[in-house]
């Protein structure tokens, strides 16, 4: 009879580590993770009109989603300028700002971005490439549709290091964020 307490015993401390260990790694999981769905959305929001998610992963590495736009409007609380030296002054000033120029597409805008001021440019650069690994194959479409698109707007927040773009033609905002 000992003995088989003693056995008992033993299950439930092996069972106990084994939920230790399980606890641990969704904590390891959760912490990995830069941003939960919820507060992107909330951070979005004061910029964007956003809808519903049709793509969201996150990882330590990267973040990546697609919002169905409500409202192809970008928000006040987002500057909104027309040319890519006015984004980096703007950035300098407030961390954030949205470049919404119809004599080009996102991806050019980054180029000159870069070209102007390598640092910003190139940090903008990175938050695009790194986020695409978080991507599968729907917010992929979109993020090319978007980068590509002569009338997206392409918008970056410098705290969190977040590309966004958002495109009036698909009706949706993409998303970016690569490693911290």
């Amino acid at each position: 009879m000992i003995a088989g307490g003693g056995h008992m015993r033993a299950q439930w401390r092996g069972a106990r580590v084994v939920t230790l260990v399980s606890l641990l790694g969704l904590a390891w999981t959760a912490a990995c993770a830069r941003e939960s769905e919820a507060a992107l959305r909330d951070r979005l929001d004061q910029w964007f009109a956003i809808g519903d998610t049709l793509a969201f992963e996150a990882r330590g590495d990267c973040v990546a989603a697609v919002f169905r736009l409500t409202s192809a409007d970008v928000k006040a609380p987002m500057p909104v300028v027309s040319d890519p030296m006015g984004m980096l002054v703007q950035l300098k000033r407030g961390g954030r700002a949205a470049l919404d120029s119809s004599r080009q597409s996102p991806d050019a805008g980054l180029v000159a971005l870069a070209n102007a001021e390598r640092a910003t440019g190139m940090a903008m650069r990175r938050a695009a490439l790194e986020g695409r690994t978080c991507m599968d194959a729907v917010a992929q479409s979109a993020f090319r549709a978007a980068i590509e698109g002569p009338r997206s707007v392409l918008a970056y927040d410098g705290e969190n290091g977040t590309v966004m773009m958002l495109d009036p033609v698909t009706g949706l905002l993409v998303v970016a964020m690569g490693a911290p």
